[in-house]
């Protein structure tokens, strides 16, 4: 009988009851959370990681570029969408040797070109021996005349805005992944470069006289290249006529290139997916026929490489370059040289430069109403973003 008590008693000791099962289940959900978000978390960080290497490994290459040929690769026209149509944001003028060439042919980042030797795809750059008004953006002639390529004063959304960057010009000039019809080469690599964008021997019989290898490890792990890459966040970006919170998707952006170029739009594209931009820019601006520098807003740095608060503060009133408080450059001095930039969105996929309702829609905020606001919502998706520089 005490043997009996005894085991009853055991049972109904080592039985669970009802609460304490849901008690574990609950520790087991939220330690099995907490291992997730580490790893989630982990996962981020090292893909952020290998994309700050990608990003010091492409403006490695793209300063022995410069080495080798004396000039930056050119800044490639990524096409219509970034355009949206107009032909102010278009390479001018158009190729001398073939004036039947019309803007509304410059829709990608190449133009078929019906030579009088044999059809070949010509790239369509912004170049450093014309364009020199387009890298530096600004135009006027007083110290407060910060102007937009088509003439207008800055805006709240203007001002971000800067269409100087290109997603392409790494994978064509780094790598050589286009087509012989077009760099020369089958395969990786090109012929020589030319500071107008084209290559040497392109158009003409005989072939090339020099071969140049890729300048960039495209198996480099977190620099991989895309092909058929479009970005729908640009419609909106640059003012194209969609609702900013709801973009193109992949197959309606794709569609606006022509055929015979969307089997070229190759992209360097981080370990999160998106493309690395190279923007490209040059300080000073015109004052009575005299090229100046004067203060750190006459450097002509793109929006996206500055503090969008800081930005904002100048933006308008550039007055605030000598207030104390504001850091418009902040601690990065390599930008006071700098020629060049690569960027990566980081992980949100944002750059901060997208239209404010694309934003607010991503981070589900309301617009905020005043320039201030907005430009701290932009902070929030710039903030996380890798950039290199280099001159």
């Amino acid at each position: 009988m005490i043997k009996h008590r005894f085991q009853s008693g055991n049972k109904h000791r080592s039985a669970f009851t009802l609460i304490e099962l849901l008690v574990v289940i609950t520790l087991i959900i939220v330690l099995l959370a907490l291992v997730l978000s580490g790893l989630n978390r982990a996962t981020k960080s090292g893909r952020r990681t290998a994309s700050q290497q990608s990003a010091s490994a492409l403006a490695k290459a793209v300063d022995q570029f410069k080495q080798e040929f004396g000039f930056l690769p050119p800044l490639v026209h990524d096409g219509e969408p970034l355009s949206n149509g107009d032909d102010k944001y278009r390479p001018d003028p158009l190729p001398s040797f073939d004036p039947s060439i019309s803007p509304s042919e410059k829709d990608g980042p190449f133009i078929q070109v019906n030579g009088s030797f044999y059809t070949y795809n010509l790239l369509v750059v912004w170049n450093e021996g014309l364009d020199f008004n387009f890298f530096r953006r600004r135009t006027g002639s007083g110290s407060d005349a910060i102007d937009l390529p088509n003439g207008s004063g800055w805006s709240d959304d203007g001002a971000w805005d800067d269409r100087r960057y290109s997603k392409y010009s790494l994978a064509y000039y780094l790598a050589g992944v286009l087509g012989k019809e077009t760099d020369g080469v089958r395969g990786p690599g090109m012929a020589r470069p030319i500071i107008d964008g084209s290559f040497l021997g392109i158009g003409y019989p005989g072939g090339i006289r020099e071969k140049y290898d890729p300048f960039m490890d495209v198996s480099r792990r977190g620099a991989t290249i895309r092909p058929d890459y479009v970005d729908a966040n640009e419609v909106a970006e640059h003012g194209g006529s969609v609702d900013p919170t709801d973009p193109p998707d992949y197959q309606s952006m794709i569609s606006m290139f022509e055929d015979y170029q969307r089997g070229s739009l190759f992209a360097f594209v981080d370990g999160f997916g998106n493309a690395y931009r190279y923007y490209r820019w040059e300080p000073g601006r015109y004052e009575n026929g005299r090229l100046v520098v004067e203060n750190e807003l006459d450097l002509n740095i793109p929006a996206v490489l500055i503090d969008p608060v800081e930005f904002e503060k100048v933006q308008n009133d550039p007055q605030n370059l000598s207030d104390p408080e504001v850091k418009f450059i902040g601690e990065n001095s390599r930008l006071r040289d700098a020629r060049y930039a690569i960027v990566s969105a980081g992980p949100d996929g944002y750059f901060g430069t997208e239209s404010i309702e694309t934003i607010a829609a991503f981070l589900r905020r309301e617009v905020p109403g005043s320039s201030q606001e907005q430009a701290e919502l932009r902070r929030e998706v710039w903030a996380d973003n890798l950039v290199e520089v280099g001159s």
